[in-house]
């Protein structure tokens, strides 16, 4: 056994050295973003409901920020194949002060006038985060063939350590100020702070390409915008949309947790800090995510996602039944935290396998798409089912999707061809 964990220890050691620096620096930056997210993603659905006043209508408004992410998805990922993808993501991070103060605004506003200003942060926000698509294209061309995952499992627990460093200042919010649910507005005033530094590091990349204005005409005149994507999709066949669809379903996993799981928390009549603890809790997981990585390696990528799958609906079949916030619970989420650690780098991993490196951005903006999807499905779905049935109802329908997805996935596990 310590032969076995010397030699874990060995090869992750390694790979974070064979890793590229850049890769390292640009986790870091989003790291320091993510700070931001990490204090306001346990309450964003509590927010929203609390000014629209009904889950449907939250739900609603939630997918509003997937479905203009997914508008552009897509040409995003055309350009992350041409332009300097650091300039891109600095310019989007400058856009987060001005989101931030649209969502401190929205509860001090008449209510006609909150609604249109909640639409017009959430439209802007959905803008902002296609960043996103450059951070993964940037990753998956920088990385070495055989470290996919290890390199996603090193932004993803970087991302997910600001998740549980996040939530804890909630507790000095508490204690030292007085702070409540009807304060949480205020939350958004970090998207001043963190995302402008996490803008200047990352802008110190080193990163070829073509000017933003170029590429676009490219993309647009050239590449026929979404009629280049559809091809480079069909040209990965079967499993290339398979391996979209394990991403899609990952994502409505991740927004059961991140819409659903704090509305069913507070119906428990968690506190503030219970459910910020909660949410950390989720995420501290996400720590193992380098070392998960090597397992999905190791393990293969379609078994680690098929069990993934599987372990994702036993434990929302527990949290389904849940009627108080018992040790049970906390350890369900705790479970769940360590089943979406193991399925984050899987699905990257895979997806990067099948994808030949020229067309690195191109999948990036199809994957980003169809994540965009997923969430504007999922929250919609979440939102009437919890409105018409309850909030524990959907955590049930869920887990009964997400169990014929193991099966399938585990079917087609044969089928994966690593990229050229």
């Amino acid at each position: 056994m310590r032969h076995d964990l010397h030699f874990l220890y060995t090869k992750v050691h390694h790979d974070f050295k064979a890793l590229p620096q850049g890769i390292k620096t640009l986790v870091f930056g989003f790291f320091v973003y993510m700070l931001a997210w990490g204090i306001i993603e346990p309450f964003f659905s509590i927010y929203l409901h609390s000014v629209v006043g009904n889950y449907a209508l939250a739900g609603l408004f939630y997918s509003i920020l997937f479905f203009t992410g997914f508008a552009i998805s897509i040409p995003a990922g055309g350009l992350a194949g041409k332009i300097n993808k650091m300039r891109y993501i600095k310019f989007s991070m400058l856009l987060y002060p001005a989101v931030g103060i649209f969502y401190f605004l929205v509860p001090m506003l008449p209510r006609i006038f909150s609604l249109l200003v909640l639409f017009l942060a959430l439209v802007a926000h959905g803008i902002a985060a296609s960043f996103w698509i450059m951070v993964e294209g940037f990753i998956r061309e920088k990385s070495p063939k055989k470290e996919t995952s290890a390199a996603f499992g090193l932004f993803i627990t970087f991302q997910r350590l600001a998740y549980v460093i996040g939530p804890g200042f909630i507790f000095f919010f508490v204690v030292l100020l007085p702070f409540s649910f009807e304060k949480i507005n205020w939350l958004f005033l970090s998207l001043l702070f963190f995302p402008v530094v996490s803008a200047f590091m990352v802008g110190r990349i080193s990163d070829k390409g073509k000017p933003i204005a170029a590429g676009i005409r490219e993309v647009v005149v050239k590449d026929g915008v979404v009629k280049k994507e559809l091809k480079d999709l069909n040209e990965l066949g079967f499993m290339g949309g398979f391996a979209l669809l394990t991403g899609f379903f990952m994502r409505s996993i991740e927004i059961v947790v991140t819409f659903l799981l704090p509305l069913y928390a507070l119906s428990l009549n968690m506190g503030l800090v219970e459910i910020a603890l909660l949410f950390g809790l989720v995420s501290l997981p996400y720590l193992s995510s380098f070392f998960l990585a090597e397992l999905a390696d190791s393990f293969g990528k379609a078994k680690a996602i098929s069990l993934g799958f599987a372990l994702a609906a036993v434990a929302l079949f527990f949290l389904s039944f849940s009627t108080e916030p018992s040790a049970t619970f906390f350890i369900t989420c705790l479970a769940l935290g360590f089943i979406l650690a193991l399925l984050q780098p899987a699905v990257n991993g895979l997806i990067t396998d099948i994808t030949p490196r020229v067309q690195d951005g191109e999948m990036t903006g199809l994957f980003s798409a169809v994540l965009k999807i997923s969430g504007f499905l999922t929250a919609i779905l979440l939102g009437f089912l919890a409105d018409f049935f309850g909030l524990a109802f959907p955590f049930a329908v869920f887990a009964i999707i997400l169990l014929v997805m193991s099966l399938l996935t585990y079917l087609i596990r044969g089928k994966v061809v690593l990229r050229i």
